[in-house]
């Protein structure tokens, strides 16, 4: 983990900032289907829910990583979650991603997942770079998975082990 970095669990106080970053990237359309904006007050609400973290440097949150249930409808998928992650542009390439990708991991796994999922644009290089050296294996393409701004876009599919589930032990 790089030093100047620290990751914690998210706080109320946390939304505004884990707004603005989100929407930095859904305005790049390099890293998600959404195309609506969110607003604090919708970030807030959900971190009740969920597993979120933030990295800070220098005290300022400058991105943030979280899981979300695979699949609510079948409990045999509890052990499952779903990653997203996203960086500040200026913050990227720094070491934030690989924080925050640990961290999530570490603190999934303590609370009992064994696997996590992503999907990653297949034109992402750089996300799937990130996750490749974080040891998540590429588990295979959806093609034409769907549309952004009227144009198919293929996400790669990703996972990371956790736990008895990595065969370690």
């Amino acid at each position: 983990m790089s030093e100047d970095v620290v990751v914690r669990a998210a706080r109320a106080g946390d939304a505004e900032s884990i707004a603005r970053i989100h929407n930095e990237g859904i305005a790049e359309r390099v890293a998600t289907f959404e195309t609506r904006a969110r607003r604090a007050a919708e970030i807030a609400a959900g971190l009740e829910r969920g597993l979120i973290v933030v990295a800070e440097r220098e005290g300022r949150v400058v991105g943030w990583a979280s899981i979300a249930p695979y699949d609510d409808a079948h409990e045999y998928y509890s052990g499952v979650a779903e990653a997203t992650l996203y960086v500040e542009r200026r913050a990227r390439r720094g070491g934030t991603g690989r924080a925050l990708l640990e961290a999530l991991a570490d603190e999934a796994e303590r609370r009992g997942y064994y696997k996590l999922v992503g999907k990653i644009f297949s034109s992402n290089e750089p996300s799937i770079a990130l996750v490749r050296s974080s040891g998540w294996r590429e588990v295979g393409l959806h093609r034409r998975h769907g549309r952004l701004d009227g144009e198919w876009r293929d996400v790669l599919v990703v996972e990371l082990l956790l736990g008895e589930a990595r065969g370690e032990g």
